[in-house]
């Protein structure tokens, strides 16, 4: 696993915050969250792409598929791996916002990773069993994203 901080800026995480409210009537009820799913060829989002795949080429890896998730009160979720496709190679999380209380991923090591807004988590989700902590207050929005190899 590898911690990336400022990953986006204030600025830019506002934007996708705000692109999803956009948006949100879009979005899909998956367990107990609010996924939308983003089109690798949006040109408004080319900026996310750029960002992502300078990191993601460190791992060989690029992206598969992404998207904002809004993760509610209330929500979690328990430990797991991820098994978005068979061609899943790596994972990452960006915090949109840490305004909220809860809501930080923790790994079945005991690993739990605070959310700061612009802060980036890249892991293998095949290989690292993980959750996210159960949202107390206010909304959590990530950007969620799945690589394969280049």
């Amino acid at each position: 696993m590898k911690i990336f901080n400022s990953v986006l800026s204030k600025k830019e995480c506002n934007f996708l915050i705000d692109f999803y409210k956009l948006n949100e009537e879009k979005s899909f009820l998956f367990r107990d969250v609010y996924p939308l799913r983003l089109d690798i060829n949006n040109f408004v989002i080319s900026f996310l792409i750029e960002k992502l795949e300078s990191i993601s080429k460190l791992f060989d890896s690029k992206i598969d598929w992404f998207e904002i998730v809004k993760w509610p009160i209330g929500s979690k979720q328990d430990l797991h791996f991820d098994t978005a496709s068979n061609k899943t190679t790596f994972s990452s999380i960006v915090y949109l916002n840490d305004n909220f209380e809860g809501g930080e991923t923790y790994y079945k090591d005991g690993t739990i990773i605070k959310p700061i807004l612009g802060r980036s988590l890249f892991f293998d989700g095949n290989y690292y069993k993980h959750g996210v902590k159960k949202v107390k207050k206010n909304t959590r929005y990530v950007l969620a994203t799945w690589y394969k190899k280049l």
